[in-house]
């Protein structure tokens, strides 16, 4: 069988093919047939290719007004970054079309639906000026808008904020300074700062590292909102990897300090006021807070979190946490397990854990991206493996009724 590589096109017939269906069903404690999810309500699928050497990084999801779209990264015969890939797959998780981007390369997350213009939009990089570049999509994948961010070199995250812009973390390579940026729809600057991440050049081959091989130690780069005008990043400062909070002063409010990048934060969410869902690591150890009180206006030490290890999660894992609301309030931590599967674990607003979910059983897993659907369904993006050795996208819906039954 040939393995030579397949160039994508959207005028050309899809080669991206569906190898695998399964259809999740869930009886309830009644057992009638009504009360089980239809397809449209839960689904797993994984996406195969006829090249069997073809890999691919999912970075993100986003539902759009008919179905689905992922954001992953792909391999370019002409560059060591990863280019620009999108799938697009209807309600039921159907394969339907895809898109590679060839101008533009190390694609980030968050993606953000814009309902006003039903557009999708992300962030990657220009290859030649290294420049972010914001890059919107209609739901049939054509490039509505493709902005390059002046100024703005090395993209490492993004999410969105609650007045509908983007909050942007970058790394500028002449300065030394990791960058905080409010970026509009348009793509232009509303408001930002720079921090110096310290003396020496370590940390910019980390940043590289990161961006040719995340996939063997992925360096937690994230941003967020506390609340209107406060943000938090995640990234390099005084030469260590640390969360940063700010509301665009020349000086950080706080900031909870990693040791360089062998223990620090690996995800957050804002729970109220200083209190945070926390994901964290100390080297090859993990642990998860349901609530921890972070400083935001001293500097402390992520050290001082540590509870000690979670023995099941896999060392340097990928984690994020998302809010669920079922009859109550939940924080759900995603993650790797060393089993190679994809956990996640559901703490309750008291700080017990109300239930878990595994996604994997004989062939191994990896963790990219967790959403919440318009139908509060849980997304879940990743990858698995193909008979054990080729690396495929995996997308699975949770239904809400699904969600219901595995937390206590």
């Amino acid at each position: 069988m040939s393995t030579k590589k397949i160039k994508y096109q959207t005028s050309k017939p899809s080669t991206l093919i569906l190898s695998v269906v399964i259809t999740l069903f869930t009886t309830l404690v009644s057992g009638c047939a009504d009360d089980e999810p239809s397809l449209t309500e839960s689904f797993f699928k994984i996406y195969d290719d006829s090249d069997l050497d073809v890999n691919y990084k999912p970075i993100d999801v986003v539902e759009t007004i008919d179905g689905f779209i992922i954001l992953t990264g792909t391999e370019l015969s002409k560059s060591d970054f990863a280019g620009v890939q999108l799938i697009k797959v209807d309600e039921e998780g159907n394969y339907e079309d895809e898109r590679t981007l060839r101008d533009y390369v190390v694609p980030i997350g968050k993606m953000h639906l814009n309902e006003a213009d039903s557009n999708s939009y992300f962030f990657a990089m220009d290859p030649t000026s290294l420049q972010a570049v914001l890059i919107g999509v209609s739901p049939q994948l054509e490039v509505q808008s493709e902005v390059a961010i002046g100024g703005i070199n090395y993209p490492l995250s993004s999410s969105i904020l609650s007045n509908g812009n983007f909050l942007l973390q970058s790394y500028d390579p002449l300065t030394q300074e990791t960058e905080i940026s409010e970026i509009g729809l348009d793509g232009s600057f509303v408001n930002g700062n720079r921090y110096s991440i310290g003396p020496g050049d370590d940390v910019e081959a980390e940043i590289i590292n990161h961006y040719l091989n995340a996939s063997e130690r992925p360096l937690p780069f994230f941003c967020g909102e506390v609340s209107a005008g406060n943000y938090y990043f995640n990234g390099f400062y005084n030469y260590s990897l640390s969360l940063v909070f700010t509301d665009f002063s020349d000086a950080p409010g706080g900031v909870v300090q990693g040791q360089a990048s062998n223990a620090g934060i690996r995800a957050v969410l804002p729970i109220n006021g200083a209190d945070f869902a926390v994901a964290g690591y100390q080297f090859d150890a993990n642990f998860q807070l349901a609530s921890a009180t972070l400083s935001t206006t001293g500097t402390t030490s992520s050290v001082d979190l540590f509870p000690g290890n979670m023995a099941e999660v896999k060392p340097y894992t990928r984690a994020q946490i998302i809010n669920y609301t079922d009859a109550d309030t939940y924080s759900v931590f995603a993650c790797e397990t060393k089993g190679r599967q994809i956990l996640l674990n559901f703490y309750n607003s008291s700080g017990g854990i109300s239930g878990m979910h595994r996604i994997g059983y004989l062939n191994p897993y990896t963790f990219a991206s967790i959403k919440i659907g318009s139908d509060n369904s849980i997304l879940v993006l990743g990858t698995t493996f193909v008979a054990g050795r080729f690396e495929r996208i995996a997308l699975t819906k949770i239904s809400a009724s699904e969600v219901s039954g595995f937390i206590n």
